[in-house]
């Protein structure tokens, strides 16, 4: 459950300035944000699991030669696909798992990365956040991509505050960013990349840089902070 509702009259404020803070700052280079290959998105999703985006920059251009579609990674032996992505760390368990949701693509699927939620849901590692990135990108279907930066945002502008241990579980959360993501297949793409650079880069966990936030202005976090300094 979350608290506080948010002021969804400013949605739309906050749709406009993410964008374009981004078409301004974000990452639009990533292969995986320019790519409509539901396999590579896929793999991308999963391998960003832990790590960096740095780190995984590293590796997945020559994971995705090796292995441009599941049959090739089915057909492959486990430590070939451990040597490609041993600079990630605990390459057993992603090798293990990557290899696993290969074979059942190839076995369920004849090879292809469904575009059904369900489906995507039913595979080995793949939740709620992996599904919604295939669905988003190659798919076309506005999503959010929900993790810990997108909700950090979202709970410092618009005030929403889960209750649940494990936020990204938390149904209601899930609901708002849906009402805020675009109806527009494109910019919802870019939405989502917006705010996950941005909470990367300007809204981080840790000493916010908000003298550069274009959202300071509607922000409820910085609106409390400076309440509180002034008491």
């Amino acid at each position: 459950m979350t608290e506080t509702p948010p002021r969804l009259r400013d949605a739309e404020t906050f749709r406009r300035r993410i964008i374009e803070w981004y078409r301004a700052n974000g990452d639009r280079g990533l292969p995986w944000r320019n790519t409509r290959d539901a396999w590579h998105i896929l793999t991308a999703a999963l391998l960003l699991r832990k790590t960096t985006v740095k780190q995984v920059l590293e590796v997945y251009e020559e994971f995705i030669k090796r292995f441009p579609t599941p049959k090739e990674l089915a057909a492959a032996h486990i430590d070939e696909v451990k040597s490609v992505i041993r600079p990630l760390g605990i390459e057993h368990i992603r090798a293990t798992l990557l290899k696993r949701l290969a074979e059942e693509l190839v076995e369920r699927f004849g090879g292809s990365v469904p575009c059904d939620e369900k489906a995507l849901k039913s595979l080995p590692g793949v939740g709620e956040y992996a599904a919604s990135e295939v669905l988003l990108i190659a798919c076309n279907t506005p999503r959010p991509l929900l993790d810990r930066n997108m909700i950090r945002v979202l709970e410092r502008v618009f005030g929403a505050k889960s209750k649940k241990k494990r936020p990204h579980t938390d149904r209601e959360l899930w609901e708002l960013a849906r009402s805020i993501v675009p109806d527009n297949p494109e910019l919802a793409k870019e939405f989502n990349f917006a705010v996950l650079d941005f909470a990367r880069k300007v809204c981080t966990a840790r000493a916010p840089k908000c003298g550069e936030c274009p959202l300071a202005d509607m922000c409820t976090y910085l609106h409390t902070r400076n309440t509180k300094g002034r008491t």
